[in-house]
C-alpha cells in the first residue's frame, strides 16, 4: 500500500501549480443611509447571482463569490430606495465598498431582491444559514431544512439527505474542502437525527444534486459543500438557551484587518424537552452531548488567507426500539473529531486553495446480539485551483486520502436478525485504505448565449480495482435575461464504504460503483420570483448488494428518474411573506436481496427510499414589526418495504426471516405540519433578542415510519413517530 500512497502524493504534487476550483473573491463593505448612520439588515446582492449577505447592526456586511470580472452589486432594505454599484472582481482578491441608501415611501411588503435561496449556476441549491434555522420543522438543523427543497426524499423524522433516489452514502458532505466522513448526530439508518455541524459555524453553502462539476468524486448522487464562517470583523457573543440546549458562541478580532477568531461551544440535554412534551417513556438515555469548535482566520495579504477549524463533539443515547422481531434496548456512544487547515494563495495567474484535514470518529453500539465498537481515522490533503480570462476558465485538481477502519465486537451474519442467540460472528480487524484523484475542466463561452462545461476525473482505491474514468459535460443557454436552461451528461463512481468491505468475508473484491446522470433542468428568475423545473435519469450499474451471510458482490443495476419542481417568492428579512413550494416526482428500483431463511436471492424492486410523491410548502410572515410566524407542510408517499411472509427455527431456537417480493408494500403516506413563531428585540445599538417558539407536527399525527414482528415473526405491527406533537421553546441573546 505504500507504494500506491507515494504514487498518489506524486500525483498531488503535479497538479498542485496546475490545480483548480475555482477560488472564491471576497465582498465587504458597509451599507449607509442618507445621514451616515448604519443600516441594519440590508440585503446585498450581486445581480443574477444568489451570492450575497445581509449587514449586521453595524451596517457592515461580508461574503464571498466565485463570479469573477464585472459585476453589479445591489443593496436593499425596507424603506430605502435601492442602490447599485459596479465593481471588478478578481479570484482571491477582496473587494471593499460602500453603499449609501436614500429614504422612500415603500410599503412593508414592497418588492426587494433576490433571497438567499436559489438554484446557483443551475445544478446547485444555495442556503444561508438564517434561512436555515428559522424554516419551520427544521429544528434550526441545516440538513432538515434541505429536506424542504426538491429531488431531497424525506422517509421519516431523520436529517438524512436521500437524493433523487439515492441512499445517504451517496450525498458526501465537505467543509472547506475537507470530507465530513460522519456528518449526522445520533447516526441510524435514516442518516441520523440531526446534522453534525450548527448552521452558524457556516458561512454558506452548494447543495449539487445531479450532473455536478468533475470537481467532486466518489458520490453517486449528490454534494453538500460548505464554508466556514470568515475572520470576524468586530466582536460580539452570542448566547443560545432553549428546552433542549444551550450554546455560547464568541467572535473575536485580535489583529484589526488581518487576524480573528471564532469560538462556540454546545451543551444538548433533550431530557427537559421530553418532560414538558411527555415523551421520554422510550429513552433509557435520553439523547444528549456536547460539542465545540475553534475557527482561527489569518488574512496574510490581500489575496492570501489562512484558515484552521477545528471541531469535535460526544454524543450518546438509550432508546427503546425494535429491529425485525426484536425489541430492546439500543444503547449509542459516538465521539467525533474534525481538524482541517486550508491556505489560500495565488501564484501566476492561478488562484490555489489548499487544504490538509485529519478526523477520527469512534462509536460503541449495542443492540441484542449486535456490539460494536469500530473507529475510523482519516488523513486528506487536497488541492483545487482555477485560472479565469475573459473567454474561459481553467479548474483542476487533486485528493490524495488515507484511511484507517478499526472494527471489533459481534456482528449478526443476518442484518435484519439481532435476537439474542441470533447467528453471529466475532470480529477484530483493521482495514486501510488509501484513495487518490484528481480532475481537470473547462469553461467557456462557444457563442454569446451558450456556455460549455467539459471536465473529466480520474479516482482509484487501494481496496478496488483499476482507476475508474469520469467523462462529464454540462451545456447552459441563456435564452433571456430571466431564463436559463441547462442540459447535463455524466459518469460518476463511487467506492464501496469502509464498514462494508471490512464486513465482506468472500474472496471476490468489491469495486467501485457506478450511476450515470442525465439533467435537463429550466430556471427563471425575476426580482422576488424563482421557478425552477427540472427532470433526471440515473441509471446504475455495479451496485454493491449483499448476496449471503456476510457476503456482497457488485451485482447490483437499478435506475432513478422523476421531476423537480420548484417555486419560492420573496427574501427573508425583506418582504412581509417569503416562502416556497416544491414537488417531487420520483421511480427508483434496485436489486435488493431478499431473504429466503438460511438463503438469499437477488431480486429487483422499489428502492427503499422511493417516495414517489413528495410535496412540501414553507411559508413565512411577518405580522408586525419584529414577529414573524412560519410554517411547513410536508406530504410524501409511504416508503416501500418488504414483508416477511414464513420463517425458519433455527436449533437454538432464533428464528430466520422468509421475504416476500422486495418493496412489494408502503407504509401509509407522511404528512406532518410545522409551525414556528419568532419575535425579535433590539434593546440596545448592537444588543437584540430573539425569542423563538415553535408546535412541531401540530396536528398530531401518528407517521407509520416502520413495520416490526413479534419474536416468533407471525405478527406484524406499525411502529409510529417518535415525534408526536410537541413545542420548543428559546432564545438567541446578541452582545
Amino acid at each position: 500500500m505504500r507504494p500506491r500512497l507515494a504514487g498518489g502524493l506524486v500525483l498531488l504534487l503535479v497538479l498542485l501549480p496546475l490545480a483548480a476550483a475555482a477560488q472564491p473573491a471576497v465582498v465587504e463593505g458597509r451599507v449607509l443611509d442618507a445621514t451616515g448612520a448604519p443600516v441594519s439588515y440590508a440585503n446585498v446582492r450581486l445581480v443574477g447571482s444568489a451570492d450575497g449577505a445581509a449587514t449586521d447592526t453595524t451596517g457592515r456586511f461580508r461574503f464571498r463569490t466565485r463570479q469573477h470580472g464585472t459585476v453589479t452589486l445591489r443593496a436593499s432594505a425596507v424603506g430605502h430606495e435601492t442602490a447599485e454599484q459596479t465593481v471588478r472582481l478578481a479570484p482571491g482578491d477582496t473587494t471593499t465598498v460602500q453603499l449609501a441608501l436614500s429614504s422612500s415611501q415603500v410599503q412593508l411588503d414592497g418588492a426587494v431582491v433576490t433571497g438567499t435561496y436559489s438554484t446557483g449556476p443551475s445544478e446547485t441549491t444555495t442556503l444561508d444559514p438564517t434561512e436555515a434555522v428559522t424554516t419551520p420543522g427544521a429544528a434550526g438543523d441545516f440538513l432538515r431544512a434541505l429536506q424542504a427543497f426538491p429531488g431531497v426524499a424525506a422517509p421519516g423524522d431523520g436529517a438524512g439527505l436521500f437524493v433523487r433516489g439515492g441512499d445517504v452514502t451517496e450525498t458526501k458532505v465537505l467543509l472547506d474542502q475537507a470530507t465530513v466522513q460522519y456528518p449526522y448526530r445520533y447516526e441510524s439508518p435514516a442518516g441520523g437525527t440531526f446534522g453534525a455541524v450548527p448552521p452558524f459555524l457556516v458561512d454558506g453553502t452548494q447543495f449539487s444534486m445531479g450532473g455536478f462539476s468533475a470537481e467532486y468524486g466518489n458520490a453517486l448522487s449528490g454534494v453538500l459543500a460548505m464554508e466556514s464562517q470568515d475572520r470576524p470583523t468586530q466582536a460580539r457573543q452570542y448566547l443560545n438557551l432553549g428546552l433542549a440546549a444551550a450554546s455560547l458562541s464568541i467572535d473575536q478580532p485580535l489583529i484589526e484587518d488581518e487576524l480573528g477568531i471564532r469560538v462556540s461551544g454546545n451543551r444538548s440535554f433533550t431530557g427537559v424537552l421530553f418532560r414538558v412534551n411527555g415523551e421520554r417513556d422510550d429513552y433509557a438515555t435520553v439523547p444528549q452531548g456536547i460539542d465545540g469548535n475553534v475557527g482561527l482566520t489569518w488574512d496574510y495579504s490581500d489575496t492570501g488567507q489562512l484558515k484552521f477549524f477545528a471541531f469535535a463533539r460526544h454524543n450518546r443515547v438509550g432508546v427503546e426500539t425494535t429491529e425485525g422481531a426484536y425489541s430492546g434496548v439500543y444503547r449509542s456512544e459516538e465521539t467525533s473529531q474534525l481538524y482541517n487547515l486550508q491556505w489560500t494563495a495565488q501564484a501566476g495567474g492561478w488562484t490555489v486553495e489548499s487544504s490538509a484535514s485529519g478526523s477520527i470518529h469512534t462509536t460503541e453500539k449495542g443492540f441484542g446480539a449486535l456490539n460494536l465498537a469500530p473507529t475510523d481515522a482519516s488523513a486528506r490533503l487536497r488541492v483545487d485551483a482555477t485560472r479565469t480570462t475573459e473567454n474561459w476558465t481553467v479548474r483542476t485538481g487533486g485528493t490524495v486520502e488515507r484511511r484507517r477502519y478499526q472494527f471489533e465486537g459481534t456482528l449478526p451474519t443476518q442484518p435484519d436478525v439481532v435476537r439474542p442467540g441470533a447467528p453471529t460472528r466475532s470480529v477484530e480487524e483493521t482495514l486501510w485504505a488509501t484513495r487518490s484523484g484528481g480532475y481537470a475542466e473547462l469553461v467557456s463561452s462557444v457563442f454569446s448565449p451558450l456556455t460549455a462545461r467539459i471536465g473529466v476525473r480520474t479516482d482509484h482505491q487501494s481496496r478496488a480495482g483499476g482507476p475508474t474514468v469520469d467523462p462529464r459535460v454540462a451545456l447552459f443557454w441563456q435564452f433571456s435575461s430571466h431564463t436559463r436552461l441547462r442540459a447535463a451528461w455524466g459518469l460518476y463512481h463511487q467506492f464501496p464504504e469502509l464498514a462494508t468491505l471490512n464486513e465482506h468475508l468472500g474472496e471476490n473484491s468489491l469495486d467501485a460503483q457506478r450511476a450515470q446522470h442525465v439533467v435537463l433542468g429550466l430556471r427563471h428568475e425575476r426580482d422576488d420570483l424563482l421557478l425552477r423545473a427540472e427532470a433526471y435519469h440515473k441509471p446504475y450499474r455495479d451496485l454493491v448488494v449483499r448476496t449471503g451471510d456476510s457476503r456482497f458482490a457488485n451485482t447490483g443495476t437499478g435506475f432513478a428518474q422523476g421531476v423537480d419542481l420548484f417555486a419560492k417568492y420573496g427574501a427573508f428579512l425583506e418582504t412581509r411573506f417569503n416562502g416556497w413550494a416544491s414537488y417531487s416526482l420520483l421511480r427508483s428500483w434496485r436489486t435488493q436481496a431478499r431473504d429466503r431463511g438460511r438463503t438469499v436471492q437477488l431480486e429487483q424492486g422499489p428502492a427503499p427510499f422511493d417516495l414517489t410523491h413528495q410535496i412540501t410548502a414553507v411559508g413565512k410572515v411577518r405580522v408586525i414589526d419584529g414577529i414573524r410566524v412560519g410554517g411547513t407542510y410536508r406530504c410524501t408517499t409511504g416508503q416501500p418495504f418488504t414483508p416477511v411472509v414464513g420463517r425458519v427455527q433455527l436449533g437454538s431456537g432464533a428464528f430466520l426471516p422468509i421475504d416476500g417480493p422486495v418493496g412489494s408494500e408502503r407504509l401509509p403516506a407522511y404528512h406532518r405540519l410545522d409551525l414556528q413563531m419568532s419575535y425579535f428585540w433590539p434593546f440596545n445599538r448592537q444588543q437584540n433578542v430573539v425569542v423563538y417558539a415553535a408546535l412541531n407536527n401540530a396536528l398530531d399525527r401518528a407517521n407509520v415510519v416502520d413495520v416490526t414482528y413479534s419474536p416468533d415473526y407471525s405478527e406484524r405491527r406499525d411502529r409510529t413517530t417518535d415525534f408526536r406533537r410537541s413545542v420548543y421553546v428559546g432564545l438567541t441573546l446578541t452582545l
